[in-house]
């Protein structure tokens, strides 16, 4: 069942991303298939390296902590990033839709790696939450293969409208399943 949550806690948290790359294919004059795949595999490879770097962030942490406050940590920092994600969208401005010649690869990994800081706190506190580092390395990249590829997809077939309500859900979606595994392994109800 954890596996389930974790897979539903990816995907909101990577709506943050997704909402990142529509916007940057919003602004692409001539996307090729090839290109929506290095992007992809880019913004997958940044996370999966974030989620491995989390998990050794957690060992560290393990010796300190008890299992509850673990979880209890866990639940907090998935909250808060729900929380910083609602915000953001919510105060985010319209996005001019200028043709960006300049966009790579390169350009393709810079954005990946500022945008991987909350998948680096998500692998500490998926380790908590007792996931394991295969599992967590597969659905990061996965999940944001995924997002990514629809993500572009979308920006550049349809513009970058619907940012504010995707950034939205993903926070929304991270707040409720922060607040159920409080609920169900903290408060134990």
């Amino acid at each position: 069942m954890r596996v389930f949550q974790a897979v539903l806690i990816f995907i909101g948290l990577s709506l943050d991303c997704f909402v990142l790359m529509m916007n940057q294919g919003a602004k692409l004059t001539n996307l090729k298939t090839r290109d929506s795949i290095c992007y992809a595999l880019i913004y997958a490879m940044v996370n999966v390296g974030s989620v491995l770097l989390g998990y050794a962030i957690s060992f560290v942490l393990k010796d300190v902590l008890s299992d509850k406050l673990e979880i209890l940590i866990a639940c907090l920092a998935i909250f808060t990033l729900g929380c910083y994600m609602m915000i953001k969208s919510f105060r985010a401005q319209a996005v001019v839709e200028q043709a960006d010649k300049k966009f790579n690869c390169k350009k393709c990994f810079e954005l990946a790696l500022v945008t991987s800081f909350d998948t680096l706190f998500l692998g500490v506190c998926f380790s908590f939450l007792g996931i394991s580092l295969l599992c967590a390395m597969l659905l990061s990249f996965a999940v944001t293969f995924i997002a990514i590829i629809v993500a572009v997809q979308i920006g550049y077939n349809l513009g970058s409208s619907y940012t504010r309500a995707v950034g939205m859900s993903g926070g929304s979606l991270m707040i409720i399943f922060a607040l159920y595994l409080l609920i169900v392994y903290v408060l134990k109800l």
